[in-house]
């Protein structure tokens, strides 16, 4: 495959096409495209408080102590600035963790499919808005259902070490690779709902 058209979102270097928007849009709309959105801010909520901090934010519960955000590119440094002014004297930590994740998304009507190849979960029983984590590829994972465009979604969020191996064998599981000018075609977003 030849190196995808990049493009500069809010600092990142992300593909904006791999083939053709076209070819990407009908991947996504007919089988199962994946997008790299590395770039979306990653924070982690830690603490036996953390529920009362996350309150009113976009956030997946993992355990009671542990909440995971995901944000725009550029929104990390406000929700992490947010949270921690909303901790008061509770021992809570909020981590970026932005650049030491990969972010991935499978996007399509075979995006189950294609995830039940390589991941144990019950795809079935995965309701929009739920978070799991996982073994993926036999790598650790989090695993985000996040619905778009009429499409069903997911994220795919582990350490970024293991970025290009998953990416990988994600292509050779079935995901086409799909630019940002094809998500934003479908107006499928990433990052906070």
């Amino acid at each position: 495959m030849s190196v995808p058209a990049q493009m500069t979102l809010q600092g990142w270097q992300v593909a904006d096409v791999y083939t053709s928007v076209d070819a990407e849009i009908a991947a996504a709309r007919q089988g199962c495209g994946l997008v790299d959105e590395s770039a979306n801010g990653k924070v982690l909520v830690e603490g036996l408080q953390a529920e009362k901090v996350v309150a009113g934010e976009q956030a997946y519960r993992l355990r009671p102590d542990l909440y995971f955000i995901s944000t725009p590119p550029l929104g990390v440094k406000a929700v992490c600035d947010r949270l921690r002014a909303k901790r008061g004297g509770d021992f809570i930590t909020v981590t970026d963790v932005t650049h030491g994740r990969a972010e991935f998304r499978f996007i399509g009507p075979a995006a189950t499919e294609v995830l039940s190849t390589v991941c144990g979960l019950n795809f079935a029983d995965f309701p929009d808005g739920a978070a799991k984590q996982s073994s993926l590829a036999k790598t650790p994972q989090l695993i985000i259902r996040r619905d778009g465009g009429g499409l069903p979604a997911f994220s795919i969020i582990g350490a970024r070490s293991l970025g290009a191996y998953l990416w990988d064998v994600l292509q050779r599981s079935g995901a086409t690779p799909v630019g940002a000018a094809a998500v934003n075609t479908l107006n499928v977003k990433g990052g906070q709902r």
